[in-house]
């Protein structure tokens, strides 16, 4: 797998000039954000370390909601048993 952002590629488009028609600063600093790839892998493993947290997040949510009436039972048959 090729990532641009280990090869340089990141060095010269942070570097180049600003393309035409890019006449005042702001576009100037959009397009080379828009080529810049530093950073890029980086962002990929925090989208997928959030993706893994929200799905790790949401079944606990579930088993713990689940779980909650067996363990009462358990509760309630130990409690009768004393």
């Amino acid at each position: 797998m090729h990532e641009p952002s280990c090869d340089g590629a990141g060095k010269d488009a942070a570097q180049s000039e600003v393309p035409a028609g890019a006449g005042n600063a702001w576009m100037a600093g959009t397009a080379r954000f828009a080529r810049d790839a530093r950073g890029s892998t980086a962002i990929e493993y925090a989208l997928i370390g959030s993706l893994i947290f929200l799905v790790a997040a949401g079944s606990i949510r579930i088993y713990v909601s689940r779980m909650g009436g067996v363990y009462n039972q358990i509760s309630t048959a130990v409690e009768q048993g004393n």
